[in-house]
């Protein structure tokens, strides 16, 4: 599949499932559509990675991208399977706590510790603006990713005992996205300033 192929497949079914999302009344569907799409489409990048990425296929950089999409799906599987559980009345307020607690731990430990080796891509990491404008901005924002993830999931971990809300993974996922943001983009400013 050539690159301009690979891409207009992902925009038309990403286009067809927002328009599906959007217009089927029934949730069992919308919800169907939207986790067959989601893991559809990272089997697909996965597929086509080379191509979409440029990076050859047997680079050392094409690893840790591969990783990510394998983190990807498991996260999506266990996004699911929470889902799943809510639905079927299966969790007690303090164990769906529990799971959203330790599915961002999850996030914060397996993708932070991959997080610095991610090669400048537009499809997998940190995708903020001025990190996709320069690749020296990209290398810097996601090494910070990576040193952040360890100290946020021991404060998130010290903290579950204490805080017993949903706000708790929100700010620590929030912090994680928000650390090396800022950090990246001021480091963009000054050089490009």
């Amino acid at each position: 599949m050539k690159e301009n192929n690979a891409k207009t497949t992902l925009y038309f079914s990403t286009i067809i499932v927002i328009l599906i999302i959007l217009f089927v009344p029934n949730k069992y569907i919308k919800g169907a559509v939207a986790i067959g799409f989601a893991l559809g489409s990272t089997i697909f990048l996965y597929k086509n990675i080379t191509l979409l990425t440029g990076i050859q296929k047997d680079s050392a950089k094409q690893r840790p991208l591969k990783k990510a999409l394998i983190f990807c799906f498991t996260a999506m599987a266990a996004a699911i399977l929470g889902v799943i559980l809510k639905e079927k009345e299966l969790f007690t307020p303090r164990t769906e706590e529990l799971f959203a607690h330790g599915f961002i731990l999850m996030i914060l430990l397996w993708f932070g510790s991959i997080a610095a080796q991610i090669p400048f891509n537009r499809y997998v990491g940190l995708r903020l603006p001025w990190m996709l404008n320069d690749e020296e901005t990209w290398n810097l924002g996601h090494r910070v990713l990576w040193y952040s993830s360890l100290p946020l999931a021991a404060v998130c971990l010290a903290l579950i005992p204490f805080i017993h809300s949903k706000l708790l993974p929100m700010a620590v996922i929030l912090s994680w996205i928000a650390i090396p943001g800022i950090v990246s983009y001021l480091f963009f400013r000054k050089k490009y300033k």
